[in-house]
């Protein structure tokens, strides 16, 4: 079994290009970029969760 999937999105030119180059800048890749982007959001996300269950 691989160790990463595959994730086809449409995202618009200007938008990826810009992408891109920030990703160029933080020294990754703009799927290693994406990827760590998606991690953070949902690491805060299932913490925030965690927080209302505790409430």
């Amino acid at each position: 079994m691989s160790k990463t999937k595959v994730l086809n999105i449409r995202i618009d030119p200007e938008l990826k290009k810009k992408a891109k180059k920030l990703a160029e800048a933080d020294g990754r890749s703009l799927s290693n970029w994406v990827t760590k982007l998606i991690s953070t959001t949902v690491k805060e996300a299932e913490k925030a969760a965690a927080r209302k269950e505790d409430d």
